[in-house]
């Protein structure tokens, strides 16, 4: 079985060091110029603090994002898992009651393939018939697996993602966007929130 190795993280700059420390009764001896100096010297230490912490802040990304990968392989895993589960959700369809977008996706037949999006009925649980993505931009919906982002434009594609692990939304931002059918009212909520109709 192969293994993923794990490079270890090379060192990091340390932070510089500060400027000496002064009390504050003592700027009151201090001239103009000697109070520009400390200044400067302050402006100085800050720059070379950014600096230093760059590459802290890119690696902190960097280990964000494996986080997220292996979170996305994960629920590839137990989606796959569950697959089978899912005829509750077929029945809900028969009987009228919609399922959740989350559900849907792991059922197949329920909505086509080759269905854009923007064509898929949808409405909040909490009332309101929507459709995905913008209002200007009605259809597409991003995917992501921590690190990735990609656009589902049909409900085949949403599907393949979401078998995979994907979730919907973006790094940070999950959730899917919807707008309120024929305004331009639109946010992103999560998706257990969105009900979907299936075709017939």
């Amino acid at each position: 079985m192969r293994r993923c190795i794990i490079s270890p993280v090379s060192e990091l700059p340390p932070l510089p060091e500060l400027p000496p420390a002064f009390e504050p009764d003592s700027l009151t001896t201090l001239d103009a110029s000697e109070l520009e100096d400390l200044l400067a010297a302050l402006g100085t230490s800050e720059r070379a603090t950014v600096a230093a912490m760059a590459p802290h802040q890119a690696q902190l990304r960097e280990l964000r994002a494996r986080s997220g990968q292996i979170g996305t392989e994960r629920r590839r895993r137990e989606r796959a898992a569950h697959i089978a589960a899912r005829a509750a959700v077929r029945e809900q369809a028969k009987s009228g009651e919609m399922p959740s977008v989350v559900d849907a996706l792991a059922v197949d037949g329920l909505i086509g393939d080759d269905t854009p999006l923007a064509n898929v009925a949808a409405f909040l649980k909490s009332g309101g018939e929507v459709r995905f993505g913008y209002a200007t931009r009605p259809g597409p919906l991003p995917f992501t697996d921590g690190r990735q982002v990609r656009s589902a434009p049909t409900w085949g594609e949403a599907r393949r993602l979401y078998a995979e692990g994907w979730e919907a939304g973006s790094p940070g931002v999950p959730g899917v966007r919807v707008h309120l059918l024929g305004t331009r009212v639109e946010r992103v909520v999560e998706a257990t929130d969105v009900v979907v109709r299936p075709q017939r």
